[in-house]
């Protein structure tokens, strides 16, 4: 339990100062410029975040390989994965940046969303996707340094740009008067910022990482298995979103003002993820590691922590859900409609949420242990279950709906990989 919580405690801050950058983004446009630039943010977030976990979810399988193989102590294959796996992110994230300026305006007017949102939409992805390729390199060398052990750099780097970006935040948007372009530029300036800073701090600090210009190779056979282990995470974070983009559309008969609080509450939501995510991310490097070091009974103590830690974490935070939904939900606006509508989802949830934070300790082993694809499979389940219960419950329920919906497929999750993690790691301890 030490080990995990004071590997997982610079993760969650920066979990937490990642999540910042959204929500700052939110309160500046919300506070500075008006609802309607407000719901044009709330209309992109589902854009970039299924973007945006395509490429975390793809570090983070490369992460895992990447700890299996610093366990084994075998550098020189580290530098080759590195230099595949760099190379070959480069270029799918310029295609990726292509196909969402190609294509988002058409999916947003397609939900129904009105043209005066879809111009601000527009106006602040252009710019994110411009830059999408810092966002990659960020979360790739992030992923990487936790792999070889390091979760403090990342969070120190993090917490420099977090607070820079709300800085330019405010300077550019309420000094300058740059409008939503202002929070955009903000956004990628500080992406830009944070990647020069970590190749740098490899590059001088941590030698079996680094890379010099002939190293720069990309190699079939290396890109091969990367390719098995980081499409499959790549794939299991762009369902969840992809589901939550879905759900988006299927609330918009209900109102602008229903969609941006929902889309607000699902910024509560990711901060909350923050704790779990940074607790599960700390156990994929500890059983990766020691899956690569050989040592099964630490495998096991690293999934009995992680999940005391869990399930401690979220009846903290669901209590304060449960309490002060409408206060946390004013903190983006103070339009009675949206703030009603946030807090509901919120308000309902906060319990629920328990069920989301198991699963995400179920599935951290699995990935520790390389078996990537059967998480994919079980999001993708889930995901497809709250897509079709929202379709049929928003008309009846509203946004309550939804929690139903989504509640429901987090309990199917833990219930079809529960088990069978449980009887894997018995079976793991008895070879």
């Amino acid at each position: 339990m030490p080990t995990l919580l004071i590997f997982a405690a610079p993760i969650i801050l920066g979990n937490v100062f990642q999540q910042l950058y959204n929500i700052v983004d939110a309160i500046v446009v919300g506070k500075f410029l008006g609802d309607l630039p407000l719901a044009g943010i709330s209309v992109a977030s589902p854009v970039m975040d299924i973007l945006y976990s395509l490429l975390i979810g793809g570090s983070i399988g490369v992460g895992v390989l990447a700890g299996q193989l610093c366990g084994a102590a075998d550098w020189d294959r580290i530098k080759r994965a590195h230099a595949t796996a760099l190379t070959g992110g480069i270029g799918i994230t310029l295609a990726l940046s292509l196909l969402g300026l190609a294509g988002t305006r058409s999916v947003l007017l397609w939900q129904g969303t009105s043209e005066a949102v879809v111009a601000q939409a527009m106006a602040y992805l252009r710019v994110i996707l411009g830059g999408l390729v810092f966002c990659f390199l960020y979360n790739y060398y992030v992923a990487l340094l936790r792999s070889y052990g390091d979760s403090r750099t990342p969070f120190v780097v993090l917490l420099v740009s977090s607070s820079l970006h709300a800085l330019l935040d405010v300077l550019l948007c309420g000094v300058f008067d740059l409008g939503i372009y202002g929070v955009a530029y903000s956004t990628v300036f500080c992406q830009m910022l944070s990647t020069v800073w970590l190749m740098a701090f490899i590059h001088r600090r941590c030698p079996p990482l680094a890379l010099r210009r002939a190293d720069l190779h990309f190699e079939r056979k290396e890109a091969r298995l990367l390719l098995g282990y980081a499409w499959a995470a790549a794939l299991q974070q762009a369902v969840v979103t992809i589901g939550r983009f879905l759900v988006q559309g299927m609330l918009t008969p209900l109102g602008e003002n229903s969609v941006t609080g929902y889309n607000m509450s699902q910024r509560v939501e990711q901060f909350l993820f923050c704790f779990s995510q940074g607790i599960s991310a700390a156990m994929v490097v500890g059983i990766s590691q020691n899956v690569g070091r050989g040592s099964r009974e630490r495998v096991r103590a690293f999934y009995r922590a992680g999940a005391t830690a869990e399930i401690t974490v979220i009846l903290l935070l669901g209590t304060i859900c449960r309490i002060f939904p409408e206060q946390i939900l004013h903190i983006f606006s103070d339009h009675e409609q949206i703030v009603a509508a946030g807090a509901r989802y919120t308000g309902t949830m906060a319990y629920l949420y328990i069920f989301a934070f198991l699963g995400e300790i179920i599935q951290s082993y699995f990935r520790g242990v390389g078996h990537l694809r059967l998480t994919m499979v079980a999001s993708l389940l889930q995901v497809l279950l709250r897509v079709v219960l929202s379709f049929f419950l928003i008309p009846v329920m509203g946004i309550t709906g939804v929690c139903a919906a989504v509640a429901t497929g987090w309990i199917l999750l833990v219930a079809i990989e529960g088990p069978y993690s449980i009887a894997q790691v018995r079976r793991l301890l008895s070879n």
